[in-house]
């Protein structure tokens, strides 16, 4: 292990993560630019930033001009820096995560090359990064790829303080070098769960138990930290006066002190709401029962979801799982896990107990796992003496083939009626109608991507009303827009004004999916009415 992390870490895999960064990247541009925003997370996401930067308040975000507790600030400050740059659009709102997947994929090249080789970095790199679970999850416009970008940013920090630790007590007199990367990969270390922090939640800090564990304990698995190691983490005064090590206590501190400038500021200005609200709804509802029906809302099927993530990893992991059991005897055959391998499953493992002990599960809850399970991955294939050219082309065949089937399909069900977004057509189509002037109002179709897409015309908020509502709605002083089923719209059609623009389009309900009585994609038909 000390010999394969060397303090003076070679310019070559830098180089090399820098080149997988572009190579994620650009495989991932299709997926980002060419879909409209999905389900309900994405716009929301995505409004909620356009909000901040229209009001300017960069402390407590808002959705349609209604506070939005759910999650920390920092994906809603990314987007609006590239709505800034790229303006208001789908690309701009996924880059976040775009760079931050990119992010994490050069990050364990560069752990994995220091773990071993350049081989091993790429092998978890691209396995990561190309996998289904996060093809699916870490190019879109929520919080989760700047999560486990900064969840493995910690772990890797920890993992450096780890191996200076033993280093330290390996030399009669470290040097002042030796001090200057004890107190930068402290810095490192309290940025990851920062950042981490400010990206989802009290979920960053899961990385901090392994570490602990691990610089505590000696035990059967070769964990290399004794207690003397566990001291120098939470001492403050090293054994040379050439300088100090960054205890542990002030590392944490001074993570605190960082989240603590957007923190104090939300607290004082939502009353405690942001508090409260946040973590009542994000951490304990989603503890104890089936958020939004994603989970178990009775105690038996709580035990029978039990194995949900475990199951279902066979899935997420595609295309490199099934290599888990294709070469399992080559693979695990008289495996005894070294210290960096253990620390790679104690973190792993935390994150899929915590969650599977959670009622509410979806699949990527387990995705920040992803990277430590892909440097263990990488680690035992190259140990087995297994060629390394298959898990490479697996997960950078799946990568670029479905980039350019992207590039093709996508453009193809657009202009064949299949858009996920129809409300978007109607804005495209309803172009010089609609003012920034304009107020409107949603009726049966009030899902988050109707207000993003109506508000990239108006500076109007949206308001709710019933159908037998719009013909007063609309009869009201100044510009109207209302969006309604073409259904109800043609039971209304008798009362309206001529000079009103009607304008229709038709698509996916993305955030409704399936229409299990039609046993069908659930398909809409929206119009929308303008009055000038």
């Amino acid at each position: 292990m000390n010999a394969t992390s060397d303090a003076s870490t070679p310019s070559g895999p830098w180089r090399a993560a820098a080149l997988l960064f572009l190579v994620v990247t650009i495989f991932s541009l299709p997926q980002a630019a060419l879909m409209p925003l999905l389900d309900r997370d994405e716009p929301r996401f995505a409004e909620a930033s356009r909000e901040m930067l229209q009001s300017g308040n960069f402390t407590v975000p808002s959705f349609n001009h209604a506070p939005r507790y759910a999650k920390p600030p920092l994906i809603y400050w990314c987007q609006a820096a590239c709505f800034t740059v790229l303006g208001e659009n789908a690309l701009a709102a996924r880059l976040p995560s775009v760079a931050a997947t990119a992010g994490t994929a050069a990050l364990l090249l560069v752990w994995g090359t220091e773990l071993g080789s350049v081989c091993i970095g790429t092998i978890a790199g691209l396995a990561y990064a190309f996998c289904l679970q996060t093809v699916q999850q870490g190019r879109v416009a929520t919080a989760d790829g700047l999560l486990i970008f900064f969840m493995t940013l910690t772990a890797y920090a920890g993992w450096k303080l780890l191996v200076l630790s033993r280093r330290y007590y390996d030399r009669n007199s470290p040097s002042a070098y030796h001090y200057r990367q004890w107190n930068g990969w402290g810095a490192v270390l309290a940025l990851g769960f920062a950042g981490g922090f400010l990206a989802k939640g009290p979920e960053a800090l899961l990385p901090i138990l392994p570490l602990l564990v691990t610089a505590r304990h000696s035990n059967p698995l070769t964990l290399w930290m004794d207690t003397k190691s566990f001291s120098l983490l939470l001492t403050e005064k090293g054994h040379s006066k050439q300088g100090t090590t960054p205890c542990f206590c002030a590392i944490f501190l001074l993570g605190l002190f960082i989240a603590s400038f957007w923190a104090i500021p939300a607290y004082i200005e939502s009353h405690g709401d942001y508090w409260r609200i946040g973590l009542s709804e994000g951490i304990g509802q989603r503890a104890v029962t089936g958020l939004q029906g994603h989970g178990a809302t009775t105690f038996g099927w709580y035990l029978a979801d039990l194995p949900y993530y475990l199951l279902f990893f066979w899935l997420s992991a595609l295309p490199w799982s099934p290599l888990l059991v294709t070469h399992r005897k080559r693979l695990f055959t008289g495996w005894k896990p070294d210290a960096a391998e253990v620390y790679l499953m104690l973190n792993a493992g935390l994150i899929f107990i915590v969650f599977t002990l959670m009622a509410t599960k979806l699949p990527h809850y387990t995705l920040p796992a992803f990277p430590f399970l892909t440097l263990l991955l990488a680690r035992r294939w190259t140990a087995a003496g297994l060629h390394p050219a298959l898990p490479t082309q697996l997960a950078g065949g799946l990568g670029l083939a479905l980039a350019l089937l992207t590039a093709v399909l996508v453009p193809i069900a657009l202009a064949n009626g299949l858009t996920p977004s129809p409300v978007g057509s109607l804005v495209q189509e309803a172009q010089g109608a609609i003012t920034p002037g304009t107020h409107f109002a949603l009726v049966d179709f009030e899902e988050p991507n109707a207000i993003w897409e109506m508000r990239r015309a108006t500076e109007a908020y949206a308001d709710s009303i019933p159908a037998e509502g719009v013909i007063s709605y609309l009869n009201e002083a100044g510009p109207r827009a209302v969006v309604l089923s073409t259904a109800r719209w043609e039971q209304l059609t008798g009362q309206s004004d001529p000079a009103w623009k009607t304008f229709r389009a038709s698509g996916w309900n993305t955030a409704k999916g399936v229409d299990s009585a039609k046993g069908s994609l659930a398909l809409i038909d929206l119009t929308l009415v303008v009055k000038e």
